[in-house]
């Protein structure tokens, strides 16, 4: 039973990679009232997790003022210690979105998340949890040009994986404007 429990936290724990990728409630100041105007969405299937390193890569796609294919390389660590079934956790991605044109924006990608490993008799079925972060233009290349490097946008999003052993997961994204504050 205990290789069973630790079998499905690193199947939670690859999941947690994944979601990291793109996009925590770690920070009760995230609410959904600071977030304004979607720019675009992320929709994403992870492609490859190592739970040695917390290394993988997704991809999928985006629509709204940036639309095109997505490609997400991503490296999640643990924050802190797990509390029941959830993991704190901290990434670093690098994306690259490829408009219909050809032409492509790039994004670093930095947050924080909250990690349901799966423990099994937990209410969150499957692995997964919320993120919440910043994507800052790192450069761009056609209409991309035109974005100032080093703009930050808000985002949050959500990964989950089946409760299903050794399978990957989605992540969906929505990258906005903060509200200005008067």
């Amino acid at each position: 039973m205990v290789n069973r429990c630790r079998g499905k936290a690193t199947a939670a724990g690859a999941a947690l990679i994944l979601l990291a990728v793109t996009v925590s409630v770690a920070s009760a100041g995230m609410e959904n009232a600071r977030f304004t105007r979607v720019l675009f969405t992320q929709q994403d299937a992870v492609q490859a997790l190592d739970l040695a390193t917390g290394q993988g890569y997704q991809a999928g796609t985006a629509t709204g003022e940036v639309a095109g294919t997505t490609f997400v390389e991503f490296q999640f660590a643990p924050a802190g210690p797990p509390s029941g079934d959830t993991l704190p956790i901290t990434f670093k991605n690098k994306v690259i979105i490829t408009d219909i044109d050809g032409d492509q924006i790039f994004f670093d990608n930095e947050g924080t998340g909250s990690f349901h490993l799966g423990i099994p008799g937990d209410d969150f079925l499957g692995t997964g949890g919320p993120l919440t972060g910043t994507y800052v233009v790192s450069g761009g290349t056609g209409k991309f040009q035109e974005w100032t490097v080093g703009s930050t946008y808000r985002y949050r999003a959500i990964f989950t994986s089946p409760p299903l052993p050794d399978k990957l997961g989605n992540v969906y994204v929505e990258i906005s404007l903060e509200k200005k504050h008067r």
